[in-house]
């Protein structure tokens, strides 16, 4: 009896110890807001203004960040290796509810009433080793983002104002967005290297082609990316993104994407200053034209006022080129133009994971040359409340 018991105490210490090597934790945000966003275009010089409005209230996307839930996951493999997951999704929507029709008053005349979804972010799973870095394999931010948004005091949120500020899944749509790269890759594979006095270094890959036939080209999509990171000096964190991408679709699409970032922050302490440069190339393979040839730049100012608030502020300008140089304006493709934004905003830390804010931004595409007298502007604000768990 005696040796059953301390047969059976010996077996469940070691089932707690294998338990004890496996860890998964749940996370997320919840972000609602009051938003109102305003969207002015007039593309072509003898064309008339179009302008759009929109107000809404718990703003599903999150104004200031993403409402999204995760799961993590890692577990010990011995002698200095881990295995790792991350499974991540929007939150879209969190003021409709679940999906559905709600046959209440207005409300089947609201084209948003009562839908959400969930959307993949992250969907990775890898393998680390503490002298050899990490891989991992799956739906990841971009190499470029981690360095990009090194450089942005507004902390990469989702209202107008920012190189960074892209289009929306909400009503609150930035139609004069400027961002260079994109946020999330598909089917990435990323080689994460080990950390050496403060220098952090990691490289990513990812494809999807396929051929049609014999007597059809082959379509697909390939992007590479790196970044490279050094925070060896007190107070200063200074990054370094590249992206190229190549995009072919049966010979009638043969297009290369290049991009570029520089970015750093300082802390004075009183408040901590960031700076961003980037460099954005379009080309056409089979002509060797460029289609687009955009710089732009980003200066903003964080501070802590007493322990619970914080202020920011910040601006950038650039110019866009085309090799057509035309008199059609669009914000992402055709038109010479200027680029320009601020934005301000402000929270109050009611604790380490509930904030309240206020957000104001306003960004423009100026068209000059042949497209002179043509805009596309984006304007809005939010105060809205962000909780993390």
């Amino acid at each position: 009896m005696k040796k059953s018991l301390l047969a059976l105490a010996t077996l469940g210490a070691f089932a707690g110890a294998a338990q004890a090597q496996s860890s998964v934790s749940v996370y997320g945000v919840m972000d609602g807001s009051y938003t109102a966003a305003e969207n002015k275009s007039k593309t072509t010089a003898a064309g008339a203004e179009t302008k759009t409005n929109s107000r809404n209230t718990v703003n599903g996307d999150g104004a200031y960040s993403t409402s999204r839930l995760g799961f993590r996951g890692t577990e010990d493999l011995g002698g200095g290796k881990t295995a790792q997951f991350v499974l991540e999704y929007d939150l879209i929507n969190i003021g409709n509810g679940a999906n559905g029709t709600d046959t209440g008053l207005n409300q089947t005349s609201n084209t948003n009433a009562r839908t959400a979804s969930l959307g993949a972010r992250y969907s990775w799973i890898g393998i680390g080793d503490k002298a050899l870095g990490a891989l991992r394999i799956g739906r990841q931010e971009s190499s470029m983002h981690g360095a990009f948004t090194n450089g942005l005091a507004g902390l990469a949120n989702n209202m107008p104002g920012s190189i960074y500020s892209g289009g929306s899944t909400n009503a609150n749509v930035i139609s004069a967005a400027v961002r260079p790269y994109d946020v999330f890759v598909d089917q990435a594979i990323t080689y994460v290297a080990p950390s050496m006095s403060g220098l952090d270094i990691q490289v990513q890959y990812s494809q999807n082609a396929y051929s049609a036939g014999a007597t059809t080209a082959s379509s697909g999509f390939a992007q590479a990316g790196a970044s490279i990171r050094y925070s060896g000096v007190k107070n200063l964190v200074v990054t370094y993104g590249f992206q190229q991408d190549n995009a072919v679709v049966a010979s009638t699409s043969n297009a290369k994407r290049t991009v570029n970032a520089i970015t750093a922050n300082y802390n004075f302490g009183v408040a901590r200053v960031y700076g961003l440069g980037s460099w954005h190339k379009n080309s056409n393979l089979a002509t060797g034209a460029t289609t687009r040839d955009q710089a732009a730049y980003e200066v903003g100012v964080r501070a802590p006022v007493g322990k619970q608030v914080e202020i920011w502020g910040s601006t950038f300008m650039g110019d866009k080129k085309e090799s057509t140089n035309s008199a059609t304006l669009a914000a992402a493709t055709t038109g010479p133009a200027d680029l320009s934004g601020f934005q301000l905003g402000t929270q109050y830390n009611f604790s380490k994971r509930t904030t309240a804010y206020a957000i104001y931004g306003t960004q423009k595409v100026k068209g000059k040359n042949q497209a002179a007298n043509t805009e596309i502007s984006s304007a809005g604000y939010a105060i809205g409340l962000r909780h993390t768990f």
